[in-house]
């Protein structure tokens, strides 16, 4: 590809630079993603269950909190050294070497976090742990569900400390509003920024299950806070963030928010206001993970999307405060909408021209 654009005069320089260029920057091709799930699953409980062992050998003692920081970080460096040691090709000793590395990694995790957690006595403690540990292995120890996990535990253990930590009280639901819009923008950026280093994408999909999971907590209870303080946090405000990150969404999709101005987008954008206004934040992004993952041809966000939706969907309906035969005509109503919806985009020739919208 590039010899026939340097010939086409379509490039300046050399196209071997060039070449070579392109292949640093990319990463050594790893498994098949379903792979990858089963060898972090088998590795969580085998790491486990070693750790177990450990305890009972009385190798390892959980009442020293430094002598569980120096076996986390010592099980760490052992994972990166493994994770060398594999080399590039694909056979069974690089399956071994890549397996053993994990479980080693997810050991001295395990143990660097539970050693600065117990010093520490708090649950902030524990993220910061989280943190620090991820910081120092994800640029060097490049396996991506590693990556993933990683980032994912500590935005999890931040959302958790946010809810339930009794230090927040009175100010619980600013936070968690204000980390959320943090997130949303971390995640967009991350998603539709085009010059994104490959090693970071594990991340982006980190942010992604955090905020979806951050929503369902919101969908399935109100209430949150320590024993008998527990505060309300509403849906409206994620609602109308998700709701302006859709109609960014729309607009970053369709090429340039000047696009917003054609009838099938203003319809879209309109249709994206109501369901702010409506407080569905769990609809608002399964469309989001939706439009993202046909926009970007990433099976991963549809998937989610597609898992999401129903499930939303179902939640709304069945927590409004209405009697079933009220409930069944507003499907019945909710069904015939979309039916003219698709008539009327099928009428206008809408689904058949992608390309000026």
């Amino acid at each position: 590809m590039l010899a026939k654009l340097a010939d086409q005069s379509l490039i300046i320089g050399s196209p071997d630079k060039l070449k070579h260029f392109v292949i640093a920057q990319q990463q050594a091709p790893e498994l098949p993603l379903y792979i990858r799930c089963l060898i972090g699953v088998g590795a969580l409980i085998v790491s486990f269950c070693f750790i177990a062992f450990l305890y009972i050998a009385e190798i390892i003692q959980f009442k020293s909190e430094p002598e569980l920081i120096i076996w986390g970080l010592a099980f760490a460096a052992l994972a990166i050294g493994l994770l060398k040691m594999a080399g590039e090709e694909h056979n069974a000793k690089q399956s071994f070497f890549i397996q053993s590395s994990f479980v080693a990694m997810a050991m001295g995790k395990i143990l660097f976090v539970t050693g600065i957690g117990i010093a520490t006595k708090s649950v902030w403690g524990v993220t910061c742990a989280t943190l620090v540990i991820t910081l120092l292995t994800y640029p060097i120890y490049q396996i991506s569900i590693d990556r993933f996990l990683s980032g994912l535990a500590v935005l999890a253990s931040i959302i958790v400390n946010i809810l339930w930590d009794r230090d927040l009280a009175g100010v619980r639901e600013v936070v968690f509003n204000a980390f959320l819009f943090v997130k949303l923008l971390i995640a967009a950026f991350l998603l539709c920024y085009g010059k994104v280093k490959r090693y970071l994408i594990p991340l982006s999909y980190s942010f992604v299950f955090s905020i979806a999971w951050a929503v369902l907590i919101l969908m399935d209870t109100s209430k949150f806070g320590y024993g008998n303080q527990q505060e309300v946090v509403s849906t409206m405000l994620p609602s109308y963030m998700l709701s302006i990150s859709l109609v960014a969404v729309i607009g970053w999709v369709a090429g340039g928010f000047s696009k917003l101005k054609k009838i099938p987008l203003v319809l879209a954008v309109l249709v994206s206001i109501v369901l702010g206004l409506l407080s569905v934040p769990g609809i608002i992004l399964s469309i989001i993970l939706l439009i993202l993952g046909y926009a970007k041809y990433e099976n991963i966000l549809t998937i989610i999307g597609a898992l999401l939706l129903p499930y939303c969907l179902v939640v709304f309906y069945y927590n409004l405060d209405i009697t079933l035969l009220h409930k069944s005509i507003l499907l019945v109503m909710s069904g015939l909408v979309l039916l003219v919806g698709r008539f009327c985009i099928t009428y206008q020739g809408w689904d058949k021209c992608q390309k000026n919208y």
